[in-house]
């Protein structure tokens, strides 16, 4: 079996290397932002924008010395994003920066006990699977807390606490809505629907919880009440789920078996847990799926894919239903997680 990481930065590469589409805010279609792996370990990353044709691919962050950049996500005015920040030690942490890149500032709260072993360090947080809320003037983010428990029969480990919390741009006012019991799993890549009812998000149970290393898109209300499954386990559903621009739907990765992504389809279902349908019918052997994203006009959805005998993700789109799929961006390059922002206005 392979090991299933506990989500705290110490140790977390493993588990968020296949991370992440976010939260698609409506209106005109503008640029696309994604990740770019630059090393064969899959741990330097660097964050890139092109535009809604795939054509001015420009690189906005650079490979980050001694940790990696990840997980882009766009403000609902197209002009900031959110990302998240992996240290090769210590605990991961979420920032903000314009849309060119510049001015990035860490806005979870700062860690300044050196790493310990088998835990976050006390009085710190690992944040990480940030999204902007609808006013764009708050951020969700994962918040993992506590100790890393092994299971050593089972090949893994559980981090002890998985909330899912808020916090302002500017830093204050973090809190949690919702945080699972000790060990029991992961609270993924929470996202509020663009009418800011509810939030989605992506439960990866632990090995405490039936079903075990079970993961699906569960639903709550914005205040964290409510919270209900979305996604039938047998789809071990996830990889960033992204809501349409009009709320009405959740577009998200399945896999075939707890740890297997190579043979992977995209679906969308309707936040109360009906319409569930396939979008894609790829063939056995057509290699991997990554996360997806809407449009802002949710006419289309961007993916990544490593089509044929590539192991790695080009970035492509297709139509809502699943059709006209073609390639925007492909190369020699490791390309994935894409989030679709909306055209700024000055």
């Amino acid at each position: 079996m392979v090991k299933r990481l506990a989500c705290i930065g110490v140790c977390a590469i493993g588990l968020v290397a296949a991370a992440a589409a976010l939260a698609t805010a409506p209106g005109e279609n503008g640029p696309i932002t994604f990740r770019r792996w630059t090393n064969a370990d899959q741990d330097r990353s660097a964050l890139f924008t092109m535009n809604a044709d795939g054509s001015g691919v420009k690189q906005i962050r650079a490979p980050l010395p001694g940790g990696h950049d990840d997980q882009a996500d766009w403000s609902p005015d197209g002009k900031r994003l959110v990302f998240s920040r992996f240290p090769d030690r210590g605990p991961a942490s979420v920032f903000v920066m314009a849309a060119d890149g510049s001015g990035a500032r860490q806005l979870s709260p700062r860690c300044t006990r050196p790493p310990a072993p088998h835990r976050v360090p006390r009085g710190c947080e690992d944040a990480a699977n940030a999204s902007f809320t609808p006013d764009g003037e708050h951020v969700l983010y994962t918040r993992a807390t506590g100790r890393v428990r092994d299971f050593p029969k089972l090949e893994t480990d559980q981090i002890e606490h998985s909330a899912i919390a808020m916090i302002k741009t500017d830093g204050t006012d973090e809190h949690e809505l919702l945080r699972l019991r000790p060990f029991r799993g992961d609270t993924e890549f929470p996202q509020m629907s663009p009418d800011g009812r509810l939030i989605l998000f992506e439960r990866g149970n632990g090995p405490l919880t039936r079903p075990r290393f079970g993961r699906a898109v569960f639903v709550m209300r914005a205040d964290g009440s409510h919270v209900r499954r979305v996604t039938p386990w047998r789809l071990h559903a996830g990889d960033n789920p992204d809501w349409a621009p009009d709320s009405s739907r959740i577009v998200f990765r399945s896999n075939d078996g707890v740890f297997n992504d190579e043979r992977s389809q995209l679906f969308t279902v309707r936040p109360d847990g009906t319409g569930l349908t396939q979008v894609t019918h790829f063939p056995v052997g057509h290699r991997r799926l990554f996360s997806a994203s809407f449009s802002p006009d949710g006419q289309q959805i961007v993916f990544a894919r490593a089509p044929g005998a590539k192991p790695r993700g080009d970035i492509w789109a297709m139509n809502a239903d699943g059709s006209n799929q073609h390639p925007l961006f492909t190369g020699p390059t490791a390309d994935s997680a894409p989030d679709w922002g909306v055209a700024a206005t000055p």
